[in-house]
């Protein structure tokens, strides 16, 4: 089973059916369309598609652990953040006087009027909603899609030799990382060691035993990196792409469907303000 953040082949359409720079494409026009969507009802549209690209790529849903802690730690600063959204004026589709409605609302003499208002429970929604989407997306597009596929993609464009070779190299990190966390916490658990405890100052204490063989771990493979990185000659020469782009029927389909979705997407934002609050 692949570990958080690894490719994993798998006989799956997402896998073998659709050319890396169709899922290219697919992930790029869902990042823009739903980094300028604010409204979570827009927003939930595109958990439609999602819902089936993890289905159909059958990724592991314990991936998604880090998705809701991340939503849980983020949850009070974005709640607080909230808290300001009072002002009509920055509501360009909801109606001002709704949106504002206040359901717990005070005046601060420095900071001014806060509280929680329909809108502003909106605006935190789709803050959540912006990030589960993304993480989600990101992890289909990992999951199946391998490094030479990437790289591959990237030096038939003509990428810089030296961007590519830092996208291969964070392809691989965190899961190499999490690999040797893994292997350090079986072999220090096999040594009775356990971290069972609340008291924050315990833990800390009770981490050195893991910390230690990690930073030792990280400087090895500073230095396989480097060394590898010399053998292949990096940065001597131009890099010649190893496959051409040969795309399908579904390929020109998907690609040209993900662009325009994008450009009608900015182009209703920009002028119908569609998406907005």
């Amino acid at each position: 089973m692949a570990y958080w953040l690894e490719y994993e082949s798998r006989d799956t359409f997402l896998h073998k059916g659709l050319h890396p720079l169709t899922k290219m494409a697919i992930i790029a026009s869902i990042m823009i369309v739903v980094g300028i969507w604010w409204n979570p009802l827009f927003q939930l549209f595109l958990l439609i598609p999602a819902a089936w690209m993890v289905y159909d790529s059958k990724l592991p849903l314990y991936w998604f652990n880090v998705i809701i802690l991340a939503v849980i730690t983020s949850l009070y600063p974005v709640a607080m953040t909230s808290l300001g959204q009072t002002n009509p004026a920055i509501y360009k589709v909801l109606d001002p006087v709704w949106a504002t409605t206040p359901l717990l609302v005070h005046t601060f003499p420095i900071a001014g009027k806060l509280g929680i208002t329909p809108g502003g429970l909106m605006w935190m929604a789709a803050s959540e909603l912006r990030s589960i989407i993304m993480a989600t997306y990101g992890f289909v597009f990992i999951y199946t899609t391998s490094v030479a596929e990437v790289t591959d993609t990237l030096l038939a464009f003509h990428v810089p030799q030296a961007v590519v070779f830092v996208i291969s190299i964070a392809y691989k990190l965190i899961p190499h990382l999490n690999r040797v966390v893994d292997h350090i916490l079986s072999a220090q658990r096999l040594r009775g060691w356990s971290i069972n405890t609340i008291n924050p100052v315990k833990i800390v204490k009770r981490t050195m035993p893991l910390m230690n063989p990690l930073m030792r771990r990280v400087a090895i493979m500073t230095e396989q990196i480097t060394t590898s990185s010399q053998i292949r000659g990096f940065g001597s020469g131009k890099v010649s792409q190893t496959r051409r782009i040969h795309l399908k029927t579904v390929d020109y389909a998907l690609i040209t469907v993900s662009v325009l979705f994008a450009v009608v997407a900015l182009f209703l934002m920009i002028f119908y303000r569609v998406g907005l609050l």
